[in-house]
């Protein structure tokens, strides 16, 4: 019974531990106040009647939100106890509005298509490397699923999942796109069984003890220090041989078996501890990748001018950018063949090689003046896709000193990332003061100047390989295609000091074979001297048998040597 209330009559227990309990002096047959429906103590849990119970609802002081927290640990209806729009009453479970459950978050996406993809993959026909639709059944029902799955991504990517995604920095290196990194995993290699190597280089490279040596290295890390630790030349053999690979070579085909990813891939072209384990990088991408990327992940690199020595023999210093512009410009790497790529990605890759003697020159002259690139809001022209566009200066970015890059905002409002070699000074009040800072002995103001345009550059560069391909002199004909013996009498491409030795053991004298098949006519004039004893033998011989000989023995026997016959006794 309640306090305070006659007759003993008994309240029916709550459904709900801390709802609809009534309260003191409250009547169990007190009518609801105006505005609420009878019903409402049943709706939430109360008796039929729950009048009481409603109106104690109702009068009851709103909780906060850490008592709505500690309170909500059990099965509450949804909606359960809710009154005025004052929030959950007191005695009542506290809704907590969760999110619903088909929303999927952009992580979920990704891992979902990765998997999807996965799954697609394992579809493609084991006969053709590239799908036929036409004939083959197998790439037919992998075309359509690889359709299938797209159409999914695209669709989930149109729906919002692409929220998360970091916006990419106009003019940067593919390498640099952390989402791409994130989002495609392995690299896709052109030649997954020999990765670019030759028959013979690998056959090498297999049988090397060092390489058997690198198959104990499980993780990326230890391999990068064992590039850095034992490469120390580019070639593609160990000086003096012609058989053993180098370390750089055994350590590429290593990471070739490793199938890295674009961030790793990235850490070798950008490491700063070895300007070889960045040319390890520039081959896996060269040697590696398919020929439509392959002028994406290494045209970054041209402008740079990071020196380093080839050999340790070498005497030159060369550039980073010169050996990517090698790697890209010949079809030769020392003596071992490079993946040929097709006439339309040599047209492109000759399009971005054209016009880098100038730009280079540029870059050296926008370094000397780096000073003057920090001011900000200063008129500037930037080479984008060949064409020179105003815009102003916001920042300088040299994170990496080897290839600086500025941040211009164009005329149109849109913002790109430039090499500093494709940027010139607009400004007519900096032009003066520059001027007076640098006095070169060159004709060409590099940092003011834009040169030739590219595409006369273009058709230089052309013109000139047209040229290479016939003689230089005589008739306008085709070279003659050296045959397989004239080709094996070629002198190898191989190190200095193979070329010396090689030299010293079958180098011949030229005057020495001269003095054997015609002596000159001084000693001809002087003829060789004899020795003593051949001296002393020829004069006994004139003494016995000489003209003094025969003067001593004509006085006693003239007239005997008259009648008789000469007679010369031999022994």
């Amino acid at each position: 019974t309640m306090p305070g209330m006659g007759g003993g009559q008994m309240v029916p227990p709550p459904l709900f531990p801390g709802f609809g309990q009534t309260f003191p002096g409250a009547m169990p047959d007190m009518l609801p106040p105006p505005g609420l429906p009878p019903s409402f103590g049943a709706t939430h849990g109360g008796p039929p009647d729950g009048s009481a119970n409603a109106l104690a609802a109702l009068l009851s002081p709103p909780m906060g939100h850490q008592q709505q927290q500690q309170q909500h640990g059990g099965g509450m209806p949804q909606g359960g106890g809710m009154g005025s729009r004052g929030g959950p009453q007191q005695g009542s479970r506290s809704r907590v509005v969760s999110p619903p459950k088909n929303v999927k978050t952009a992580a979920q996406e990704k891992a979902e298509s990765t998997v999807r993809m996965a799954e697609v993959e394992k579809m493609r026909c084991h006969l053709h490397k590239k799908p036929k639709t036409s004939g083959c059944k197998f790439c037919k029902k992998f075309t359509e699923m690889l359709e299938q799955a797209q159409a999914k991504d695209s669709k989930a990517d149109s729906s919002g999942g692409g929220g998360d995604v970091t916006k990419k920095r106009p003019d940067r290196a593919i390498s640099e796109d952390r989402d791409r990194e994130q989002r495609i995993g392995p690299l896709e290699l052109a030649n997954p069984k020999n990765y670019g190597f030759s028959g013979l280089m690998q056959t090498h490279v297999v049988e090397c003890a060092h390489f058997k040596s690198l198959l104990t290295l499980e993780t990326f890390d230890a391999l990068v220090d064992e590039t850095y630790q034992f490469a120390n030349s580019v070639e593609p053999y160990m000086t003096n041989s012609g058989t053993i690979a180098s370390a750089l070579f055994c350590c590429l085909y290593r990471y070739f078996t490793m199938n890295l990813d674009a961030h790793s891939l990235n850490r070798l072209m950008n490491n700063q501890e070895s300007p070889f384990i960045r040319c390890c990088g520039f081959l896996y991408a060269r040697m590696g990748l398919p020929h439509d990327q392959i002028l994406r992940y290494l045209g970054e690199y041209l402008m740079d001018d990071e020196e380093f020595k080839p050999s340790p023999d070498s005497d030159q210093k060369n550039t980073i950018g010169e050996y990517v512009e090698m790697l890209l410009s010949q079809d030769k790497y020392y003596s071992t063949v490079l993946p040929r790529l097709p006439m339309a990605t040599k047209r492109h890759v000759e399009e971005r090689l054209a016009a880098l003697g100038q730009n280079r020159k540029r870059m050296q002259a926008n370094k000397s003046i780096i000073d003057v690139f920090r001011e900000r809001g200063m008129r500037i022209e930037c080479n984008i896709g060949g064409e020179w566009r105003m815009g102003s200066l916001m920042e300088v970015d040299d994170d990496p000193p080897n290839r600086p890059k500025v941040r211009a905002r164009l005329d149109d409002g849109t913002e790109e990332y430039v090499h500093l070699g494709l940027v010139i000074i607009a400004d007519k009040s900096v032009r003066q003061v520059a001027k007076h800072r640098e006095r070169s002995r060159s004709r060409h103001d590099w940092s003011r100047e834009k040169g030739r345009t590219d595409k006369e550059l273009v058709e230089d560069m052309r013109s000139k390989g047209r040229d290479r391909a016939v003689c230089s002199s005589g008739k306008d004909y085709a070279r003659k295609p050296v045959g397989y013996k004239a080709a094996c009498a070629l002198p190898r491409e191989q190190g200095t000091a193979s070329y010396k030795l090689m030299e010293e053991e079958t180098f011949v004298p030229m005057s020495r074979n001269k003095s054997r098949r015609s002596p000159t006519p001084e000693r001809e004039a002087f003829p060789k001297r004899q020795s003593a004893e051949h001296q002393a033998r020829q004069q006994q011989l004139f003494e016995k048998y000489g003209s003094s000989a025969r003067a001593a023995g004509s006085d006693g026997q003239s007239k005997d040597l008259v009648d008789r016959t000469d007679v010369m006794r031999l022994g």
